[in-house]
């Protein structure tokens, strides 16, 4: 009993923990502003037919709809950490009061960068993957779970991420391998959950043209870099995080395809008694290079998936770890890349801002009147200035309002006369225009820059605010809407 209590403690100590630097230090981006907008804006109809564009099942963006209706109760920024940080509590839950491994074991995988910071303090749906995995795997480590309750848990984590789907796919094999008769497994209720969460995740998230797989794919990369691009991304800057720079912005190297090689051994080295549990995690891995290969590449926040669900097989598989020293070291190992890791990326945070959305926004909110029209140059970036400044921005040539953005649009540059036009449209003397970069003066003689926002940030996004008078001169000095 004592240990539950303490369970309880550290489950709490670190749910306060997350939910103060959320709170008190987290600015949110585009990702994170781009599903609550979503969320708000459209109806359950549209926001079914919209994941065609967004890439990611339903869970979360139904999950925060929910919370949408309190939206005139504080600052929707506030909602959306309150949100997020149910689901943080709820999937720590599991970890620190439900699952069964030591409980020092618990702290360090807790303390890792993806938990603690990538999934935890980011507002993200991936925090419903780890909840519904984690949930799995307690279920998974009883010899009697219920199998209705764990083909619930298999359909909805098909719909937390496409990431989900695949720990969702690997736990059914897990299921059908352990069961001697294979078409007794295929009947069970648990894999007609799975097939019925698979289902629903078809149909309403994979791509529907071959236009929307090139237009997602991002980095253009030759066939064999990719795989070695993907196999370096998904080890060595999961389990090593740190050991090299990020794969994605700087692609494979040696030194990263030996760590990564390391990586994968040390993982087989802590599932190799267990042929079932390695052969499931060496079938997550698979599907994980096989879908950054053929559809989207990712980056850490998505090659992160795979550790945790190495913590949720973890589970399943038990650890002694005054009996399996050896093992108990690979894993804090992992464990110590990730916590060093972690520790840079919090201190990042304390220190410098997120991104400068938010300054941008609140400048926004506070000097420009609601008449006044914003046009942004790129509506990708424009989005968590939008939700700082509570109020829809404007997008050309559509001239029409918005708040979130599809991914597989293409960005508009307008030209001087267009944003002249458009302010005469709205009748108005003058506009003001929002872009993530310093606009070319030639291009634009005369908008006038009025405020800009490019100190250091973690993500990297600055933003410049100009102004567009009608009749002004670009000799006169920069003038607001309101002169």
């Amino acid at each position: 009993m004592k240990n539950k209590y303490i369970d309880y403690i550290i489950w709490a100590i670190f749910v306060i923990a997350i939910t103060y630097f959320k709170f008190n230090y987290h600015e949110l981006w585009k990702d994170e502003w781009q599903a609550w907008f979503v969320a708000k804006d459209k109806s359950l109809t549209e926001v079914f037919s919209f994941l065609y564009y967004e890439g990611h099942p339903a869970l979360w963006y139904i999950y925060l709809k929910i919370f949408t209706f309190f939206s005139s109760l504080a600052r929707p920024e506030y909602i959306i950490h309150f949100a997020h940080t149910i689901t943080v509590a709820a999937g720590l839950y599991f970890l620190f009061v439900k699952f069964r491994l030591p409980t020092i074991v618990k702290v360090l995988l807790a303390l890792s960068y993806f938990v603690f910071f990538e999934y935890g303090i980011v507002n993200r749906g991936y925090f419903l993957v780890i909840l519904f995995a984690f949930w799995a795997a307690s279920l998974l480590k009883k010899e009697d779970y219920s199998q209705v309750q764990l083909g619930v848990v298999l359909f909805l984590l098909c719909q937390t991420e496409v990431y989900g789907a695949l720990m969702a796919i690997a736990l059914g094999f897990y299921v059908m391998m352990k069961e001697k008769n294979i078409f007794t497994a295929l009947q069970g209720k648990d894999i007609i959950g799975l097939a019925a969460g698979l289902l629903f995740f078809v149909i309403s998230v994979f791509p529907r043209s071959s236009g929307h797989v090139s237009k997602t794919s991002a980095k253009k990369l030759e066939f064999m870099d990719k795989i070695l691009t993907s196999f370096q991304g998904n080890l060595s800057n999961t389990y090593a995080i740190g050991s090299t720079n990020d794969t994605f912005t700087y692609g494979w190297t040696s030194i990263g395809l030996l760590i990564s090689m390391l990586c994968l051994a040390g993982i087989g080295f802590v599932f190799y008694k267990n042929k079932i549990l390695l052969k499931t995690f060496l079938m997550f891995l698979a599907m994980m290079l096989a879908f950054s290969v053929l559809f989207f590449l990712g980056g850490i926040r998505q090659w992160g998936m795979g550790f945790i669900f190495f913590i949720a097989l973890l589970e399943i598989r038990g650890l002694d770890i005054k009996k399996e020293l050896l093992p108990t070291l690979v894993i804090s190992v992992f464990a110590i890349f990730n916590i060093v890791h972690n520790g840079k990326a919090v201190l990042e945070e304390k220190n410098i801002p997120f991104t400068n959305a938010e300054l941008a926004g609140q400048f926004i909110k506070e000097k420009i009147p609601e008449k006044v029209p914003i046009v942004a140059i790129n509506k990708f970036e424009a989005t968590p200035v939008i939700g700082y400044a509570r109020r829809s921005f404007y997008e050309l040539p559509d001239g029409v309002p918005f708040s979130y953005f599809r991914w597989v649009d293409k960005i508009y540059l307008p030209v001087e006369n267009e944003l002249k036009l458009f302010a005469k449209f709205k009748g108005v003397g003058g506009i003001v225009v929002l872009s993530p970069k310093p606009l070319d003066a030639d291009r634009f003689p005369s908008l006038q820059l009025w405020q800009k926002w490019e100190d250091k940030n973690y993500k990297n996004e600055n933003y410049y605010l100009y102004t567009l008078a009608l009749s002004g001169a670009r000799e006169q000095k920069p003038v607001t809407p309101l002169e």
